[in-house]
């Protein structure tokens, strides 16, 4: 997908490999470049070198949990304006809320999801994201 002249690009960072890989996948088919990190290490430095349009952050993973990688993404001025999807399987309705709060993050999605409905919400945020840039 093309946006306003640039490619669309989205970072997963999930440590597990399946939900990057079907990310990928399913993105591919959207024309979306996906480039995944295992971590929040390796997502930092990928977020901060690559820029893009988009990150997918899992909450519960080992060394960085998703909290400090996205205080991280918020306080770089390279990232601190690159909308935000949380994806966990371990969220309260509380958690969900004090996500949905915080600035940048676009959405809030508990796994196990339907990978058809997070590449509709993704094409969204694209889609609003493009109207925003125009």
């Amino acid at each position: 997908m093309v946006m306003g002249g640039a490619t669309c690009r989205v970072l997963v960072i999930d440590d597990d490999d399946n939900i990057r890989t079907l990310v990928k996948l399913m993105c591919d088919h959207q024309g979306i470049e996906v480039m995944q990190a295992p971590d929040g290490e390796v997502g930092l430095s990928v977020a901060v070198a690559h820029r893009p349009t988009i990150i997918l952050l899992d909450v519960n993973m080992p060394n960085r949990q998703g909290m400090d990688v996205y205080l991280d993404l918020r306080n770089h001025s390279s990232t601190a304006d690159i909308p935000v999807m949380i994806l966990s399987a371990a969220l309260t309705q509380r958690d969900v809320q004090m996500w949905q709060g915080l600035p940048n993050v676009v959405g809030v999605m508990t796994k196990p999801f339907d990978m058809y409905t997070l590449v509709a919400r993704i094409n969204d945020i694209l889609a609003t994201r493009t109207t925003l840039l125009a």
